[in-house]
Parts: C-alpha cells; structure tokens; sequence
C-alpha cells in the first residue's frame, strides 16, 4: 500500500475531465497513475500514524501548517507529524520506506519555512526526496558551500518535472494579434520570489498591455495604477480566476500572446506550465524553473528585457505560431504526468531493492 500524503485530494466523478489548482492536480494524478502500480490512500500532511506494516510506502509533503507562522507564540503546536509518526518503533526517525515529494529551491522562501513546523527534522529523516524543480536549481544546489540544509542534503535528490494535463486545456493558440495590439499576462500569488517587480519595470515604456491574475491582491478588477521604485506603471487586474471556466480559457487564448513570469527562484512555475499548454509564448526567467529551447529568456536586468519584450512584440505571426506548437509539444512530453510518476515509481523500487540487499 502506498500512502500519499498531501492536502486530502477528493475524488469525483469529473476529476479526471477538468483542471484545478496545482496541489490538487499533483494529489489527483498520484492517485491515477501510482494506484495502477499498488495499492494506493489518499492521507493528509496533517495526518498522524496510518500504517504499522513494514513493506507500505509513504510520500508526500512537508508537513503544511496553513494557519500561519509557526513562529507565532499564540499558536499552538501541532501534535501530528506524519514522517515521524509512523515509525515502526522508538529508535526508528522514519517508517523505512518513507519518501518527501516537494518544491525545491537552493534557499527555502521564508512564505513557506513559516509554515512548516517539521521541515528541517523531516527531511533529514527520509531516505530520498523527490525535489519538484527545474534543472537549474539541482544545480545551484550542488554548487553551494556552505551549513544550508540543501547543500547537506543534496545527495538525497532526485529531480522531477512538475507536470500539467495538457488535455484538459482543449483550447489553444492558433492565431496571434497584431503587431501593436499584442497583450501579456501573469499569473501568481505575487509572492517576494515571484519578482512582480522586476515584470513591471521590464515593460515600462512598451506599446503593451500586461494582464495580472492574482488570488492575493485585494481589490476591484480593472487598470491598476502602480508604483514599482518610483515610477508609475499601469496593468489591468482580472482578480482570481479558474482554470477550468472556459470562457476564461477563451478570453486568454484570444486575448494573450504571452505568459510572462520574471521569478528570482521559483522551483517550477506551474503557472507557466498551464499557459505553455494553452499556446502562449513564455517570457521568463531561467529562474522560473521552466526550460524550453523555443520559450523567450528574459533575464535580472529590467533594461535587457525590454529590448528582449520588444523584439517579441514584433516578431512576424508565423514564427510565434511555430513556437507555440513546439512549445506546447515541449510541455506535453516533458511535463505529462504518466512520466512523472512512473519516473517516481521506478526510483522508489530502486531505493528499495538497494536498502534490502544491503
């Protein structure tokens, strides 16, 4: 039996035909691919012991406190720690087989160290940690010198892909705008590690319109005004959205040319993923976590980009069209979740079959 630890994902009968949020599709697709493999239970990062039997295979994510810092000194504790609880006795750190599927960054968010009571005790417990990322980060990872835990722990990684169910965005980019008339969008929690900033300033003075979606940003839809180190700039908010609404979909297909995400260290921007599959071109940073050989790079220096921006603004309909195509080919190949876990299956069995002859 494999237990699954992440946010309590919910079957229905339409699961598998729509698209949701980034954590329910990583629960969702676990659940599809990993069942057809073994025995498979849905559990909770806030769960505590589910197993005594020594063969079960446990994974998931770091424990998630959502109610806030844990720093906060009117809070209580958590009393369940799923790694440390189903050990099979006193001595043990861990059940043996236990296993921690997470983004993956060389310097943890502070967004996200304040909500994970256990993390530093659970990732040293564990035998492997399947870190979600992009390339670029196993990287700098590896090229630290320093007391971090990634760099203590950077024998423990194995790399993977987030995924995308490209199928499940049917409606995609067969047509651009004009030269003059392109648009732009972001997606995101607009988080210190996403560099909203730097996407602003990297459009200052462009003949374009930037789009933001936000679940984060708590006003009226409509042109926002926007002060980014003293200057002025103006996007059109469209507030939170749902990827699975398709007049959403069609209003972003036609209205959209490009996705644009200049994050400073984000593991794999599942926002780019869902906008690659819908055709859009990416204007992203290295740093996004995304590596396409036909997505547009932009880099840490807002001036470099609008040179890159405007050469993109203007570039002729049939190549965009091309790279659309390739893009998303990438994205279906790359990110399909079959792949994902069958690569995470194979490395589970691997580590188990080594551990035993040893």
């Amino acid at each position: 039996m494999l237990h699954f630890f992440w946010s309590g994902y919910v079957l229905t009968e339409d699961t598998y035909q729509k698209y949701e949020y980034s954590n329910l599709e990583i629960a969702k697709w676990a659940e599809y691919y990993l069942s057809q493999k073994t025995g498979f239970h849905q559990a909770h990062w806030l769960d505590g012991k589910v197993t005594d039997h020594p063969e079960d295979i446990l994974i998931g994510h770091l424990t998630w406190d959502s109610r806030g810092p844990v720093s906060n000194v009117n809070q209580p504790k958590l009393l369940r720690n799923w790694v440390t609880d189903n050990a099979l006795n006193p001595e043990q750190k861990c059940h043996p087989n236990t296993y921690i599927l997470f983004p993956w960054v060389p310097e943890f968010p502070t967004e996200w160290t304040t909500c994970m009571p256990f993390y530093e005790q659970q990732l040293r417990s564990v035998n492997k940690i399947f870190a979600l990322c992009g390339e670029i980060w196993m990287e700098k990872t590896f090229a630290k010198q320093d007391n971090s835990i990634q760099y203590e722990l950077k024998d423990k990684l194995i790399r993977s892909n987030m995924g995308v169910a490209s199928q499940n965005f049917p409606i995609k980019k067969e047509k651009f705008n004009a030269i003059g008339e392109r648009q732009l969008i972001h997606i995101s929690n607009l988080g210190s590690y996403k560099g909203f900033d730097l996407t602003c300033m990297s459009l200052m003075g462009l003949d374009t319109l930037l789009h933001v979606a936000s679940p984060s940003l708590n006003r009226d839809a409509g042109l926002v005004e926007a002060s980014i180190n003293g200057e002025e700039f103006l996007f059109n908010f469209i507030g939170n959205i749902n990827n699975n609404d398709p007049e959403f979909n069609d209003w972003v297909v036609e209205n959209c040319d490009f996705y644009i995400h200049t994050a400073t260290m984000d593991a794999q921007a599942t926002t780019v993923l869902e906008n690659a599959a819908r055709g859009l071109i990416p204007l992203v940073t290295p740093e996004s976590g995304f590596a396409c050989p036909d997505a547009i790079y932009l880099t840490a220096d807002p001036e470099e980009n609008r040179k890159i921006i405007e050469w993109a603004l203007n570039l002729p309909e049939s190549e965009l069209i091309n790279r659309s195509h390739l893009i998303r080919e990438y994205t279906e190949k790359e990110h399909n979740w079959q792949n994902i876990y069958d690569k995470i299956w194979y490395e589970i069995l691997k580590d188990i079959e080594e551990r035993n002859q040893n």
